[in-house]
C-alpha cells in the first residue's frame, strides 16, 4: 500500500491493513484494528476513495464464518470476521500489515457470497 496523495491509498484484494473503524453500535467492531480488504481489483481501481473490508480479531470464537488469516505479518493467530463487512473511506487506513494468502481471501469471499445470497 502506498499513499498516492493525501486521500488515496493504493490497495489490492487480500491486503491486511490497519484501519480506524471509528465509532460503531452494538456488536460491531470499532477502533483501530486490522482488517482484510475484500473488494475486487476492478472496484479498487475505479472507486479510489473507498474500500470494502472485514475486521480481523484475535479472539477465536469457534464460528465457522470466522476465517483464520494466514500469510499476513500480524502477531499471533487472527480471524477475519466475514459477517461484519463494511465499506470505509481509504483515509481510515493507516498502513498495511501484509497480505493474506489466496485461500484466506477465497474462503472469506465464499462466506460473503452466502450472506449476500449471490
Amino acid at each position: 500500500m502506498s499513499r498516492v496523495d493525501d486521500r488515496v491509498v493504493a490497495l489490492a484484494p487480500g491486503d491486511v491493513v490497519w484501519a480506524e473503524l471509528g465509532e460503531t453500535s452494538g456488536r460491531e467492531q470499532s477502533g483501530r484494528r486490522p482488517a482484510l480488504v475484500v473488494s475486487g481489483a476492478d472496484y479498487l481501481d475505479v472507486v479510489t476513495r473507498l474500500a470494502m473490508v472485514v475486521p480481523i480479531t484475535s479472539v477465536d470464537r469457534g464460528w465457522p464464518n470466522h476465517v483464520a488469516v494466514t500469510g499476513s505479518s500480524l502477531r499471533g493467530a487472527s480471524w477475519a470476521m466475514s459477517e461484519q463487512m463494511r465499506t470505509i473511506a481509504r483515509e481510515r487506513i493507516a498502513r498495511t500489515a501484509g497480505r493474506a494468502d489466496a485461500a484466506t481471501l477465497a474462503s472469506v469471499r465464499r462466506w460473503l457470497r452466502d450472506f449476500l445470497d449471490l
